[in-house]
């Protein structure tokens, strides 16, 4: 993503529709200030699912989230879940970054398919197995995409 300290509303929305190609048929996943970015897209635009990792729904007291934009206005929760196919979030008990309670409200806010690791942190080394069977399960359920995973 560019734009990777700041992660500015402002340049992750459009870089995500424009450069991307972020659509209705697109399964999204954001991790951490991605998930922030990921949420406040969906709440425009519809998309396949959402895979929040370590998502947060504050500042959490940083000068760089408070000026991202992502959390300058009230969450629209009902229209994300209304233009997501499917929300599936992962959260580490351990996470050095994302309060774990944090995570736990953006669950209860999103009723998503929650996923709590309990010796997990902040999920710096991607892709786990348990994030690509949620997506494969979930677009199973949504009817099966032709070569998600080629």
């Amino acid at each position: 993503m560019p734009d990777p300290v700041y992660a500015r509303e402002t340049v992750w929305i459009p870089y995500m529709l424009e450069t991307l190609g972020c659509d209705a048929d697109t399964v999204l996943i954001g991790h951490s200030s991605g998930a922030a970015a990921a949420m406040r897209l969906v709440e425009q635009y519809k998309v396949k699912g959402l895979v929040l990792v370590a998502a947060y729904d504050d500042d959490l007291g940083d000068d760089l989230e408070r000026n991202s934009g992502y959390f300058s206005r009230p969450w629209d929760w009902a229209k994300i879940q209304e233009n997501a196919g499917f929300i599936v979030q992962f959260g580490g008990s351990e996470d050095s970054l994302v309060p774990i309670e944090v995570q736990r409200r953006v669950a209860r806010a999103l009723e998503s398919q929650f996923h709590e690791d309990p010796d997990g942190d902040h999920f710096f080394s991607p892709p786990f197995p348990e994030l690509i069977q949620e997506i494969r399960s979930n677009v199973d359920k949504l009817g099966s995409v032709d070569n998600l995973f080629d």
